[in-house]
């Protein structure tokens, strides 16, 4: 084995060795599975039991990404100060119980929209932000931070492609009721592995994240980051609203060919993810994160050129690569950039996904009944442009400036 390859090798196996690396992989997982098996039927299910239009079905995620957004911020800027994130991962998991278990028995969309902005305060962003703190708490993990970050992130892409399977599993044999109930039991589960498997004598101490260091309010550059990781993730949700419209409407494929489309970009993306994070180790946190996005602009450039079912099969395993960059060293240069305040960096570059399918909505959605459906793909490509050069222009800290 030559000596990159140990590299890697290692990388990876220090996630499952570690323990309290291990415990964010498996409480992501979890995570990955809750969300992943209720979320991509929430618009059918507001349809279908609160007969809800089209357009009431979509504003559910609004108030969640707006009330998420607001109070993840302020949650973020509290765990900087206080050097801990455990309280707020518990609190998080629990609000998100809380928050689901209602759901299986509601018929009244008022009640629906309150407890889904509710859920939208998650626990996503902490364990990230937690995942940082270990990296540099632990001497042995610091050159390897993108390898482990993008391991780590696969355990919740690994979620998210069982999770619409067992969603629709449960669906037909015992209806959304046991659906949302199973997502709430799911959160639980992971409350309570947190409780017993993160052992706060793991957890950094709070010197290395005093409230005298950790400078107040928002930060400039991660208002930026949060504006340019938003024009990232408009672009991923566009793709994931209008790419099924593109392949039923104008490639007059079955739902079916959707389904496996958007699997075969979950598939390759377990490969990408810790693969991304090593090589971004090797030449660079910011150059390959850049490179990432102008290979985003390349993936809406071809897909807007009407092409046959086997080139978007092959765009979709190139798209895997590209998520490894925007979905996870993207978060690790976030993080590089508010070093002090690693909690709301991580926030501001995650919350981002929230809020992003609003914005892709507003660009979009007017745009696909006047021009050719293929050819929105191009304002994708614009936002992804808009991304890069603004991260471009942000300057990482050295060392010594941090210190």
């Amino acid at each position: 084995m030559s000596k990159a390859e140990n590299s890697f090798v290692s990388g990876i196996k220090i996630v499952f060795t570690d323990r309290d690396f291990r415990t964010i992989f498996i409480s992501l997982f979890i995570i990955g599975l809750s969300v992943g098996g209720f979320m991509p039927y929430l618009t059918v299910w507001a349809t279908n039991t609160l007969h809800a239009t089209s357009f009431q079905a979509g504003f559910l995620f609004v108030p969640m990404s707006i009330l998420g957004l607001i109070v993840s911020f302020y949650l973020a800027s509290l765990s900087d100060k206080w050097g801990k994130r455990k309280p707020f991962i518990i609190w998080a998991l629990l609000i998100g119980t809380i928050s689901r278990v209602p759901l299986a028995f509601t018929h009244s969309y008022t009640i629906a929209l309150i407890l889904l902005a509710i859920g939208g305060f998650n626990a996503f962003s902490f364990f990230f932000a937690l995942l940082n703190d270990f990296i540099v708490k632990k001497e042995e993990s610091k050159s390897q931070a993108g390898t482990i970050t993008g391991t780590v992130r696969m355990a919740f892409s690994q979620g998210y492609i069982f999770g619409p399977m067992l969603g629709a599993l449960i669906i037909d044999h015992g209806g959304y009721t046991l659906l949302f109930l199973l997502s709430g039991l799911l959160s639980l589960a992971t409350l309570v592995w947190v409780l017993f498997a993160l052992k706060e004598d793991s957890m950094p101490q709070p010197s290395a994240h005093a409230s005298s260091k950790a400078p107040a309010g928002i930060p400039s550059v991660l208002i930026a980051v949060f504006v340019a990781a938003l024009f990232i993730f408009a672009g991923d949700s566009g793709r994931s609203m209008y790419l099924p419209l593109y392949i039923t409407d104008t490639l007059k494929q079955s739902v079916s060919i959707v389904g496996i489309l958007f699997t075969v970009t979950s598939v390759f993306e377990l490969i990408f993810m810790p693969l991304g994070g090593y090589f971004s180790d090797k030449i660079g946190v910011k150059r390959f994160f850049v490179i990432g996005i102008a290979c985003q602009v390349l993936y809406f450039v071809l897909t807007s050129l009407h092409l046959p079912l086997s080139g978007l099969i092959a765009l979709q395993v190139f798209y895997a690569f590209i998520l490894s960059a925007t979905m996870g060293v993207g978060m690790v240069y976030a993080q590089s950039l508010a070093s002090r305040q690693i909690g709301l960096a991580t926030t501001a570059y995650m919350t981002a996904i929230q809020t992003s399918a609003v914005v892709s909505s507003l660009a979009m959605g007017s745009l696909v009944s006047v021009i050719p459906l293929p050819s929105t793909f191009y304002i994708l490509a614009v936002f992804a442009v808009i991304s890069g050069v603004m991260f471009l222009l942000m300057k990482q800290k050295s060392a010594e400036e941090v210190s």
